[in-house]
C-alpha cells in the first residue's frame, strides 16, 4: 500500500464513522421528542451567537446539560456520537506537519507485527534454566531501548538465535511498545523485504517509490528472519545495504532478527552490510536461546 492509498483509507473510514454517528443522532431525535426540542433550541442559540446576537450563556449551558442527560438516560455515549480519532496525532487526516503521519507510514507495511507481543507478558520461564539469566538481560536491554527511543545509544539492534528462540517475539514487543508511543513502525520478513526491493528495482511508473518510501521514512524498521530470503543478483545485498545506510545517515533505527551467525552474515551479504550490522559504534547484537521454544 502506498501513502495515497493509506491516507484515502484512513480518511474514508473517518467519514464513514462520522456518517454513522450522524445517522444515529438523527434517529434519536426522531424517536425522542424531548431530545428533538432540546437540540432545536440549542441550534437556534448557536445561530444567534454566530450572528453576534447576545444569548443567555447560562440558559445555553442548561440546555446542553439537559441534552446530555437525555442521551445518558437512553444509553448513548459521547463516543457513539463523536467517534474518537484513530490517530490523535493527525486527527485522521493522514498528514502531520504536511508529511505522511506515523500512522500512515505504519499502515503501509505492518503485517509482520504480533499484536499480542508485550514485554509484560513475556515468560522467561519457558527458556531452559541455564539460559534464563542471559535472556532476561536481553529483555531488559530491549525494554530500555524502547524507553529511550529515539534517543538511544545504538541505531541498529540484531537478535540472533536458532528458529523458535523468541527473536520475532521480542522484535514484536519492541514494535508494539514504540508504536504505542506514536512512532511509525514497519516490520516485515526478509523475504517480503527482498520482494519489495525486486519490485522497486523493476518498476518504472508512479508506483516505484511506494515500495521504498515506507522503509526509509518510518521511525523504526524491523526486518525479520534475515537469511531466509532469496539471494537475487543486484537486489538482495545491494538494497539491504542501501536501506541500512540511508537510515543510518538519517539517524533512524533498524532492527534485524536472524538465524545466521556473524560469519554467515559476512559471507552472505558482504563486508559493507556486515560492518553496518556489527559496527560497535552504531549497532548491538544479542544472542537469544539456542533452544526451539515452539517444541517445548
Amino acid at each position: 500500500m502506498d501513502y495515497k492509498k493509506a491516507i484515502d483509507k484512513l480518511t474514508s473510514e473517518r467519514r464513514a464513522r462520522e456518517a454513522e454517528a450522524h445517522i444515529l443522532y438523527l434517529e434519536l431525535m426522531r424517536t425522542i421528542p424531548e431530545l428533538y426540542e432540546t437540540e432545536k433550541a440549542i441550534r437556534a442559540m448557536r445561530m444567534d451567537r454566530a450572528a453576534s446576537i447576545a444569548i443567555d450563556e447560562d440558559a445555553f449551558a442548561r440546555l446542553v446539560a439537559t441534552r446530555d442527560d437525555i442521551l445518558k438516560k437512553h444509553g448513548v455515549t459521547k463516543d457513539m456520537l463523536e467517534p474518537p480519532y484513530k490517530c490523535d496525532k493527525c486527527r485522521d487526516t493522514g498528514l502531520y506537519h504536511g508529511k505522511p503521519c506515523s500512522c500512515v507510514i505504519s499502515a503501509c507495511l505492518s503485517e509482520g507485527i504480533n499484536p499480542g507481543a508485550k514485554f509484560d507478558v513475556s515468560n522467561i520461564e519457558c527458556f531452559p534454566p541455564e539460559e534464563r539469566e542471559r535472556v532476561a538481560s536481553v529483555y531488559v536491554t530491549a525494554k530500555a531501548f524502547c524507553d529511550k527511543f529515539p534517543s538511544t545509544n545504538k541505531l541498529n539492534l540484531l537478535f540472533m538465535g536458532r528458529c523458535g528462540s523468541g527473536k520475532t517475539f521480542i522484535a514484536s514487543c519492541i514494535a508494539n511498545d514504540i508504536s504505542a508511543k506514536g512512532h511509525s513502525v514497519v516490520m516485515l520478513s526478509a523475504f517480503a523485504f527482498t520482494n519489495r526491493m525486486l519490485k522497486y528495482h523493476t518498476t518504472f511508473d508512479d508506483e516505484k517509490l511506494s515500495y521504498l518510501e515506507p522503509l526509509l521514512d518510518c521511525n523504526l524498521l524491523i526486518i525479520d528472519d534475515l537469511g531466509t530470503e532469496n539471494m537475487l543478483k543486484n537486489v538482495t545485498a545491494e538494497y539491504l545495504f542501501l536501506v541500512i545506510n540511508e537510515r543510518m545517515t538519517a539517524g533512524k533505527h533498524t532492527i534485524f532478527t536472524t538465524n545466521l551467525d556473524d560469519g554467515m552474515i559476512r559471507a552472505r551479504y558482504g563486508e559493507r552490510v556486515y560492518s553496518r550490522l556489527f559496527g560497535s559504534k552504531v549497532s548491538k547484537g544479542f544472542a537469544l536461546s539456542n533452544s526451539d521454544l515452539r517444541n517445548n
